[in-house]
C-alpha cells in the first residue's frame, strides 16, 4: 500500500462509529478520519492473515505494553530517586537541629545524592542520627538486619 497515491472509497457506517471515530483519531496521532480508517484496517488485515490470529494480537500487544512500561519506569525511577534524596536531606536536617546555612545546605544535598546513589535508596534515620552525631552507634535490629 502507498502513502502517494490513494483510492476514494465510499464506506457506509452508523452515524454513531463516526462520531466514536472522530472523538478519538486525534488521541492516536492520526491526522484525520480516513488516516484512522487506513490504520485500523490495515490492523485487521494483518490480524486475518496470520495463521494464528491470537499470536499476532499478542506480538502487537506486548511491543505496546514493553513500550509502555518502558516509559513508566523510568518515570517511577526518576521520582522515586528525587524522593529519596529528599527523604535523607529531612533526616539530616531534623538530626542536626536545623543548624544550616546556605553552603551547609548545598554541602548536604550532595552528601545526600551521594548517599542515595550508594545505598540505593535504602536510608534509615537512626544511621544518619549517628552520623550527625558522632560517636553514637545505633542499634540494629535483629530482624532489620536480616531483610
Amino acid at each position: 500500500m502507498s502513502n502517494d497515491k490513494k483510492e476514494k472509497t465510499g464506506i457506509w457506517m452508523p452515524p454513531d462509529m463516526v462520531k466514536q471515530i472522530d472523538a478519538v483519531f486525534p488521541l492516536y496521532e492520526c491526522s484525520s478520519r480516513s488516516d484512522f480508517v487506513c490504520r485500523a484496517v490495515k490492523f485487521y488485515l494483518g490480524f486475518l492473515q496470520t495463521k494464528n490470529s491470537t499470536e499476532y494480537i499478542h506480538k502487537t500487544t506486548l511491543t505496546f505494553l514493553e513500550d509502555q512500561f518502558a516509559k513508566l519506569e523510568a518515570r517511577i525511577c526518576r521520582q522515586l530517586f528525587r524522593m529519596c534524596v529528599e527523604l535523607a536531606m529531612v533526616s539530616h536536617i531534623t538530626a542536626c537541629q536545623f543548624n544550616l546555612d546556605d553552603e551547609g545546605l548545598k554541602k548536604l544535598r550532595k552528601k545526600c545524592v551521594k548517599d542515595v546513589k550508594c545505598t540505593i535508596g535504602n536510608i534509615r534515620f537512626d544511621n544518619i542520627y549517628s552520623y550527625q552525631h558522632e560517636g553514637l552507634n545505633p542499634e540494629e535490629d535483629a530482624d532489620e538486619s536480616e531483610n
